[in-house]
């Protein structure tokens, strides 16, 4: 099946357009707003946090986005990022987007907008649109170039079946990771919970130190009797074995890296050509974090696929556990608060986009625990992470079957009854 090539502009509804301009100090009251931020971060933008603007009425009027408006970058520091393009899904009030982005609104009556995203995701909208680009200081395309852009069309139910399709493996992954996020709340509030606020259950059941549990001084401050002071490095290990890509027969590796964690948190399926320098080897029980800027924090709770070799990016510390049980545990701790506050307060570096924690600073991090709380804890929680493992590898999974019928769908190699009885 072949499609035909329009001029994208035949496409629109209306005519595309540049975002607003609001410089931060007026941001904080208003609306919320698609910043370049959200585009790289989300393919798909649903209702999510952002920064709110004001905006006055002919703004309100011209500059909203609709459910189903496409984005795109104008600029980008990489020549890969120009042109970049998300699809807005919320729903629940206006929003607006900044001046970086180009809104894009089709006429759902001739196409579908979730056709034109999956096009612009796949490797061969993104070869078109590099066509477009200009790399001066920055890279950057222009609108006027977008609108003549020629795309492929086909007719609108052909479309609508293909978008079926696709969009039924996103709607998993986003279901997927809605219910990883709310396992995440719980787990780390139990840990606060039971290791900061000490209102683990007594031998009543009843909430220690509210109930007049025994405390005593320590280090840290006041702690429950009988507990200790211990460093991570006494309950974990710091594993530091290398993968060479130059030195491998493997063709393909699952790699937990810093774009892929900061675009969706799930590792992606690298062939080993492209990686150019030595990575961390993953193994059963391993939590990782990054070492760079830990006033963002990074945590991942790994996994490990039996198909090929699991490897992370020399930025993130790898931590190993003697069981899935203690490996939860970790897991929280790396996640905790107290945490993060200690890497963020133990880097180094001038400026944001340098700092760093060394490992050995990392692993001296001091928290009081109980044995047998631990085990209690553990025992509690290791159900609820072992799901949020058996979730990420479904998406790993998910992600990879639609990334591998997503180029032959859009440039119309194979028909979607050919995917279905496959």
């Amino acid at each position: 099946m072949e499609f035909d090539l329009v001029d994208f502009e035949t496409l629109f509804k209306i005519p595309l357009k540049n975002g607003l301009s609001k410089p931060k100090k007026i941001r904080g009251i208003g609306y919320p707003m698609v910043n370049m931020g959200e585009l790289f971060k989300h393919d798909i933008i649903f209702d999510i946090d952002m920064d709110f603007v004001p905006m006055n009425e002919r703004e309100k009027t011209h500059s909203y986005l609709k459910k189903y408006d496409l984005l795109f970058a104008r600029q980008s520091l990489t020549l890969a990022g120009a042109g970049k393009c998300s699809i807005f899904l919320g729903e629940s009030c206006e929003t607006t987007y900044e001046s970086h982005l180009i809104r894009v609104r089709l006429d759902q009556e001739k196409c579908n907008p979730l056709f034109y995203y999956y096009y612009f995701q796949s490797q061969h909208g993104k070869s078109n649109m590099s066509n477009i680009v200009e790399q001066v200081a920055a890279a950057g395309i222009r609108g006027s170039d977008l609108k003549k852009l020629k795309v492929p069309y086909v007719e609108k139910s052909i479309q609508d079946t293909i978008v079926k399709l696709l969009y039924g493996f996103d709607e998993k992954i986003e279901l997927n990771k809605q219910i990883i996020n709310n396992i995440q709340e719980i787990t780390k509030n139990i840990f606060k919970h039971w290791f900061i606020n000490f209102e683990f259950p007594n031998e009543e059941g009843k909430p220690y130190k509210s109930s007049g549990g025994e405390m005593v001084e320590s280090e840290l401050g006041l702690i429950p009797a009988k507990w200790s002071i211990v460093k991570l490095s006494n309950i974990t290990t710091l594993l530091k074995k290398t993968f060479n890509p130059r030195k491998t027969n493997l063709t393909q590796v699952m790699h937990f890296s810093l774009p892929a964690y900061d675009k969706n948190q799930q590792p992606i399926f690298d062939d080993v050509s492209t990686i150019k320098s030595n990575k961390w080897l993953i193994e059963e029980n391993c939590v990782i974090f990054s070492k760079m800027n830990p006033s963002t924090p990074r945590v991942w709770l790994t996994t490990i696929n039996k198909e090929f070799f699991s490897v992370a990016s020399s930025e993130f510390v790898v931590l190993k556990s003697e069981s899935k049980e203690m490996n939860s545990f970790i897991y929280n701790i790396c996640k905790s608060e107290v945490f993060n506050s200690y890497l963020t307060t133990h880097a180094t570096g001038s400026t944001n986009s340098r700092q760093r924690v060394t490992p050995t600073v990392a692993l001296k991090f001091s928290i009081a625990l109980d044995d047998n709380i631990i085990k209690s804890y553990s025992k509690k929680i290791v159900g609820m992470t072992e799901t949020i493992k058996l979730l990420n590898k479904e998406n790993a999974h998910l992600q990879k079957i639609r990334n591998i019928i997503l180029p032959k769908l859009m440039t119309g190699e194979v028909k979607t009854i050919d995917v279905v009885e496959e």
